[in-house]
């Protein structure tokens, strides 16, 4: 199985992704675990090949280039905001490098052409990835290692905001850089919920889904309490880690205790029977989270859960829709709980030369500065990568205004936050339960506590034996 799942790269396997991020396991190293570390694997490279190599150092931009960036920046403020990056990069940059972007879809999209792209010998020299590519891309060799370039031009890896970090380092190497990472919001109808007689953001997941339930019975049925779309490792992996403290998958990345400790079951029948009673939304079979904002808009959906990243284009169009917004922590069984997830930027080694390469590091250096950091939180909603960004005038001012009090919760979240391991078996185990998912509550063709016991089956021929 652990052969399959490495070769999953190249052999084009269709893995379904989601956006999430992980906490350290046996496919990291210590170096990601604390600043000193950090500093540490950054000034830890490999030999170069060759006496002159080490002493040139790696290669700078000799002459124009143009490189590719292929990403799931989609949403209207999204691809607004990289476009606007894109064109200041190239007007700017002093080597005349252009960089040109794809749209890819979500991250899954871009995983699923990526791997026909390697295969093909026609891979972008940039992508977003999804913590479930990155192990399985670095462990073929295809991302190019950034240690060489973040020594050379003093990047300091200590500023990277730490929590952010869980993707960056596989082994000795530093093979992306967090860029659309983000937690979940709970975005919600005020009016709605304040007329069901709750006059503050809900504080745990049972007062969620007591006024939920209450809006919809006084709408008759018309409007649905609260909603949530299939994301196995982001939104019902931080449910499942309220109860058990790890979530979908355990924390060494070898295994999921979830199926056989009771947990996935409570959830799996808890969700069934709010959809069940009515008030909780089912998502669509295609396009959910779109649909879902929908009916938010529309007034047919008093609440919903989604990812920071989209808090801009969210305020806006309801704004527009005329709905008072609120904007508040994701909340789990007993109390708050929320999911760290979204992409990290990643240099696609594989198949290009040094030149090219360089000009990519240009482009992950300029969108990790401080300006383009607190740019792209405060225009779209991702997270701030960098302390620096963090403690700048600017994201102060913005978080000081109240209006702006959910892009401010969405990063506070993210020392609490709970994402999956970094593991080579996400991706497999992540198209396992949303499948599940997808049966018992979309299509309501098998039981909960029958779809456990399938995930169990196939957990036990996933995941090596312990």
């Amino acid at each position: 199985m652990k052969k399959k799942l490495m070769a999953a790269v190249i052999g084009f396997a269709g893995i379904s992704l989601t956006a999430c991020g992980s906490k350290e396991t046996a496919a990291t190293t210590a170096a990601a675990t604390t600043a000193a570390e950090t500093t540490t694997a950054a000034e830890t490279t490999k030999a170069p090949e060759t006496e002159a190599k080490k002493e040139e150092g790696p290669a700078k931009v000799t002459e124009p280039i143009t490189i590719t960036f292929w990403h799931d920046r989609t949403s209207d403020t999204d691809h607004a905001f990289l476009q606007k990056s894109i064109e200041e990069f190239n007007k700017t940059n002093e080597y005349g490098i252009t960089v040109e972007e794809v749209a890819q879809g979500y991250l899954d999209n871009v995983q699923a052409a990526i791997e026909t792209a390697i295969a093909a010998g026609d891979a972008p020299e940039l992508a977003d990835l999804s913590c479930n590519g990155i192990p399985l891309f670095a462990s073929e060799g295809v991302l190019a290692d950034m240690t060489p370039y973040v020594k050379r031009d003093g990047f300091d890896m200590s500023n990277v905001v730490k929590e952010l970090t869980d993707y960056v380092y596989y082994e000795d190497q530093i093979v992306a850089m967090p860029y659309t990472r983000g937690t979940a919001i709970l975005y919600y109808n005020k009016d709605l919920y304040e007329k069901a007689g709750l006059d503050h953001a809900p504080e745990s997941l049972e007062e969620l889904n007591e006024y939920a339930k209450k809006i919809y019975d006084d709408s008759n049925g018309e409007i649905k309490g609260v909603g949530y779309t299939i994301e196995p490792t982001y939104y019902q992996h931080y449910l499942l880690a309220s109860l058990n403290g790890i979530g979908f998958m355990d924390e060494d990345g070898l295994g999921a205790s979830c199926v056989t400790d009771g947990t996935m079951e409570k959830f799996l029948t808890d969700w069934y029977t709010w959809t069940e009673e009515g008030w909780c939304e089912i998502p669509a079979l295609s396009s959910a989270s779109s649909a879902m904002q929908e009916a938010f808009y529309n007034g047919k959906l008093a609440a919903f859960v989604s990812s920071s990243n989209r808090a801009t284009s969210i305020s806006n169009k309801a704004a527009d829709a005329g709905i008072t917004l609120g904007m508040s922590g994701t909340v789990g069984y007993g109390g708050y709980a929320a999911p760290l997830g979204g992409g990290s930027i990643g240099i696609i080694g594989k198949d290009h030369n040094d030149q090219e390469i360089a000009a990519a590091w240009e482009f992950v250096k300029f969108l990790m500065s401080d300006d383009q950091v607190a740019k792209n939180h405060i225009e779209t909603g991702v997270l701030p990568t960098t302390y620096s960004a963090v403690e700048g005038k600017e994201l102060k001012d913005f978080w000081a205004d109240e209006k702006n009090a959910g892009y401010r919760i969405s990063y506070e979240q993210v020392k609490n936050a709970s994402a999956p391991s970094m593991s080579l078996y996400t991706s497999e185990w992540n198209g396992i339960v949303r499948s599940a998912y997808s049966q018992v509550i979309q299509a309501r063709d098998i039981t909960p506590a029958d779809a456990v016991k399938n995930m169990a089956a196939e957990a036990e021929a996933l995941f090596p034996a312990k």
